[in-house]
């Protein structure tokens, strides 16, 4: 059952709970405070139920590496509390993203999806392309995802 979701434009500060819970392992020192976040182009997402933050994403006008002569988006920092996982608050997040990215016209939305993820992204209209890599800051394998909105 999906609960009721609202999605919410945040702060950078309010990501750091869960990017260090979810997408950091919990470590004390990781760094989750991101290159990009604080820049005037980056919006943060917030997925509120019952008045609790429980997933986040971040939207950045960074250039596609894949597709650089495209006005690109790139999505990152996307993570939802486990006690909710597989409720499709992630979808809610993409979605509304999605949306506001399409209001800016043509744009390219693309991320570095961990491998573990990439079947949310595909299902969701997201094409992955190019070889696996590791990437430094979690040592984990991903894969480059997009999708061209209009």
């Amino acid at each position: 059952m999906t609960p009721h979701v609202e999605i919410h434009e945040i702060i950078s500060a309010r990501t750091h709970d869960l990017r260090r819970r979810v997408l950091r392992d919990g470590a004390a020192d990781a760094v989750v405070d991101w290159v990009g976040d604080h820049d005037d182009s980056t919006v943060h997402l917030g997925a509120v139920v019952g008045g609790q933050l429980v997933g986040i994403s971040t939207w950045s006008a960074v250039p596609d590496p894949h597709a650089t002569d495209l006005p690109s988006i790139q999505l990152r920092g996307m993570a939802t509390d486990p006690a909710f996982a597989g409720q499709g608050l992630g979808r809610s997040l993409l979605d509304a993203g999605f949306g506001r990215a399409r209001s800016a016209g043509p744009v390219r939305v693309w991320a570095n999806a961990r491998v573990t993820a990439l079947e949310f992204y595909t299902r969701a209209g997201m094409v992955a392309s190019g070889p696996v890599f590791v990437t430094e800051a979690t040592g984990l394998p991903h894969r480059h995802v997009h999708i061209d909105l209009s």
